[in-house]
């Protein structure tokens, strides 16, 4: 009998190191399903889908008219005594920019004058640039008000700024 009681001993420590493994175990599987729902909640793909929400997202294609180089003379003499220039319009609107192709000689002297009468220390600088961006749009614009009665140029883009 004293054999079977030792036994009895060694049998109920196993059994309660299993309920801990099992109960261990038990608790990680909860902990990880509720970090992926929450992490499902939270990223939106854990609810119903709005009706009113679009399935998906129309985005107006952009179009691009490049401008003819222009090479202009600082206002000011400086390190540099010439800017050279490329740069395209962009619009949605394609007909937009066959409005502005057929206005170019205006618009090409608008910002002839523009760009001669900026200084070397305005072109320079970062900011300057990006003020005489929005100059150039600016410009642009009002002439194609003024010539046509429409306007909508969203953007100007420098693909070239040389500066000797």
């Amino acid at each position: 009998m004293a054999q079977s009681e030792d036994l009895d001993l060694d049998v109920k420590p196993k059994s309660g190191n299993k309920k801990l493994i099992i109960i261990a175990v038990l608790i990680g599987l909860l902990v990880v399903v509720v970090s992926v729902g929450t992490t499902l909640i939270l990223l939106g793909g854990g609810g119903e889908k709005d009706e009113a929400e679009p399935s998906s997202v129309v985005v107006a294609t952009p179009h691009y008219l490049p401008l003819e180089n222009m090479i202009v003379n600082f206002a000011q003499r400086g390190p540099a005594r010439f800017l050279q220039v490329e740069m395209q319009l962009m619009a949605h609107d394609p007909a937009l920019l066959k409005v502005a192709e057929q206005h170019m000689p205006v618009i090409r002297n608008d910002l002839l004058v523009l760009l001669g009468s900026t200084s070397y220390e305005a072109a320079s600088s970062r900011e300057g640039k990006e003020k005489l961006n929005h100059e150039i749009l600016d410009a642009i614009n009002r002439i194609l008000r003024e010539q046509s009665g429409q306007d909508g140029i969203q953007a100007v883009y420098f693909t070239s700024f040389v500066m000797q």
